[in-house]
């Protein structure tokens, strides 16, 4: 009898250490999906920064010859 005891209790234990790793497992699992949404975001606005950044790179350009002009004349 002491045996089927102890045989419980460790079927216990680890039963309630695997349903801990699988509680964590998925949160991690969460966490990567978000993260995966987060730099899908984050490529979005890398690449809208780019963009803005050439934008602003040709008006400055334009301006600059423009302004070159100017103090030629």
């Amino acid at each position: 009898m002491d045996g089927l005891m102890w045989q419980t209790l460790a079927g216990g234990v680890i039963a309630l250490l695997l349903s801990v790793i699988a509680y964590f497992l998925k949160l991690l699992m969460q966490d990567f999906r978000l993260m995966g949404t987060e730099m899908a975001r984050l490529k979005e606005s890398v690449i809208r920064l780019e963009l803005e950044q050439a934008v602003v790179k040709a008006l400055l350009e334009k301006y600059r010859i423009q302004f070159k002009n100017v103090r030629i004349q």
